[in-house]
């Protein structure tokens, strides 16, 4: 009975010294604009190198699913913000807006817009394959510059 009471006593100080749980660290997933933020070299659809370019997450701490962002040195000439917004049917959309006069390297007057095409405008895979319009018509005379107006497709590949 001794010998029972002896193993039943051992059993019950081991059974007390469980080791204590360790809390696994939630990590967050970055968001999808997160993901898309970086710098990036820019090509044309041929292969040939244009211009580094810089996109950066602007938050927005009130709502999760509107967010900014910054794109630098877009064209090899702009800084401008566009708000991005979630869209189902686009879930890696990245929306350049409709920027009317944004002012180039060169202190010239330019409009530029970047639509929802299917082909187009999505981050996969480190890669944006970009459309965009761009234009001077309103202020090419006043800005004494040549008139330009292009629908332009740039890839832009995450570094």
């Amino acid at each position: 009975m001794e010998r029972i009471l002896s193993v039943l006593a051992v059993l019950f100080v081991l059974s007390a010294c469980k080791k204590e749980k360790v809390p696994i660290p939630v990590v967050e997933e970055p968001s999808k604009w997160e993901l898309i933020a970086g710098d990036y070299k820019v090509y044309d659809t041929l292969g040939t190198f244009l211009y580094d370019m810089s996109i950066v997450h602007v938050p927005n701490e009130a709502d999760e699913y509107i967010d900014s962002l910054r794109f630098e040195n877009f064209d090899g000439e702009f800084i401008f913000i566009a708000k991005q917004i979630s869209a189902d049917n686009y879930p890696m959309h990245v929306n350049f807006g409709g920027q009317d006069t944004l002012i180039d390297s060169a202190n010239k007057r330019w409009k530029l817009w970047g639509g929802l095409f299917d082909d187009f405008n999505n981050w996969e895979k480190d890669t944006i394959w970009m459309r965009f319009q761009k234009t001077n018509i309103n202020y090419y005379i006043e800005d004494v510059t040549p008139y330009f107006q292009c629908d332009c497709i740039q890839v832009a590949v995450k570094q």
